[in-house]
């Protein structure tokens, strides 16, 4: 079942139709417009910010940029397998879910149970930030599919 969110932009609940048809885009940057149109401009805001100078970010985009696909033509691509084993699971593509922070801001009916689901039904692990409600037992609770809890650690080695 697909979550619907409302489209603040034009008060569409737009949602359950992107989730369940990619067909409707082209291009990487589509699908980023239709996920922005759908998610309150605070919490949009805080999901593809950066922290104090940014550093990090800007690297990070400098490395995503220097990628690139080379095409190839005339290839036969019937029988191609993506799937990846990761700690003795196999995986869809070698792609998990970044743990955010937050995310009932996105997705405040499910929180972190939305991207947990969300990892089960596509293939792919979820990696759950520990600033995220609803918390690790409710959402370890909610699928079978396996887990990666991340742990901010706070305070001297005698508190950890």
């Amino acid at each position: 079942m697909a979550t619907v969110i409302q489209d603040t932009a034009r008060g569409a609940n737009l949602g359950a139709a992107i989730a369940n048809d990619f067909t409707q885009f082209e291009t990487f940057h589509e699908i980023i417009k239709a996920a922005q149109n759908n998610v309150p401009r605070n919490a949009w805001d805080y999901m593809v910010g950066a922290a104090e100078s940014e550093t990090t970010l800007k690297r990070n985009r400098r490395g995503f940029d220097s990628l690139a696909l080379r095409p190839r033509v005339l290839r036969d691509v019937t029988k191609i397998d993506r799937t990846v084993k990761f700690l003795g699971h196999t995986l869809r593509i070698p792609v998990m879910l970044a743990p955010i922070g937050s995310l009932q801001s996105l997705c405040p009916e499910e929180g972190s149970l939305a991207q947990a689901r969300g990892a089960e039904r596509f293939g792919t692990i979820s990696i759950l930030s520990s600033v995220t409600s609803p918390g690790i037992e409710e959402t370890a609770k909610a699928t079978k599919h396996p887990k990666i809890f991340q742990l901010y650690v706070r305070g001297d080695d005698q508190w950890v």
